[in-house]
């Protein structure tokens, strides 16, 4: 089942970026429980791209001014933090376990990867309460 809604989501997302003019947009899914042991994982990224996993306590609509990302719009608010980098592989997927504290559960998730002005950036997801 998982893996049917993840391609379901993955094709609406797609279609979205198309219909815009846009490159495919990058899409995350998230696994696991909070507080505890959650997996990130992406697809549809620049291959081989360095990139980031963000997270906020709400969602919103962040306008990255200056840097690498310059002109990139991501989807959170309030209290932005990169939690970690990341690479993209060979073929644009990659994935990241960890284990998420009770404070982050209910908070938001999303992947920027540097690829240029603006940046590609993932879907946001919402981490489980």
């Amino acid at each position: 089942m998982r893996g049917t809604l993840r391609a379901a989501v993955f094709a609406v997302v797609a279609c979205l970026a198309a219909a815009r003019g846009a490159h495919a947009q990058v899409v995350i899914s998230l696994d696991g429980e909070c507080p505890g042991r959650m997996a990130v994982e992406w697809e549809n990224a620049p291959p081989n791209r360095p990139g980031g996993l963000l997270f906020a306590f709400t969602t919103g609509n962040y306008y990255i001014g200056w840097g690498w990302c310059e002109g990139t719009y991501i989807g959170l608010g309030s209290s932005l933090r990169l939690v970690r980098t990341i690479q993209s592989g060979s073929n644009g997927s990659g994935m990241l376990t960890g284990r998420a504290s009770a404070r982050a559960c209910g908070g938001y998730i999303q992947v920027i990867v540097w690829d240029g002005s603006p940046c590609a950036v993932s879907n946001v997801v919402q981490i489980p309460q």
